[in-house]
């Protein structure tokens, strides 16, 4: 009876490591990293543990405020089968140039990911 516990709670273990171990962080690249005002970005990634059909909002001040999370602009990005996300959006030609910060969240959560975009004259 011990034995069968030890080898119940192995598996357990087992189990809850190979869980966690498939679980991929989310990722965020943004192309390209500098942009004139007026012109497009991508914004593509890993939306990690975030549900399939789910919305990524991806948070910046250097977008448009067409959407917006918590009074910042946002825009979204549909989550895909592959559990990947993209969106394009263009950067308002009246934006002053500055290094601006991207953060992006999913299901309640922040992806506790920074990047930046640079928006150029």
């Amino acid at each position: 009876m011990l034995r069968l516990s030890v080898n119940v709670a192995v598996l357990a273990a087992a189990l809850v490591s190979a869980g966690a171990a498939t679980a991929s962080s989310p990722t965020m690249t943004i192309t390209p990293t500098s942009v004139k005002r007026g012109h497009t970005v991508v914004i593509k990634g890993s939306a990690g543990g975030c549900t399939v059909g789910n919305a990524v909002t991806i948070i910046s001040k250097a977008f448009a405020h067409t959407h917006e999370f918590a009074g910042v602009p946002a825009v979204f990005a549909k989550v895909g089968a592959s559990g990947s996300y993209r969106v394009m959006t263009r950067i308002p030609a009246t934006r002053k140039p500055l290094r601006f910060v991207v953060t992006a969240r999913c299901g309640g959560g922040n992806f506790g990911i920074t990047r930046h975009l640079t928006v150029l004259r």
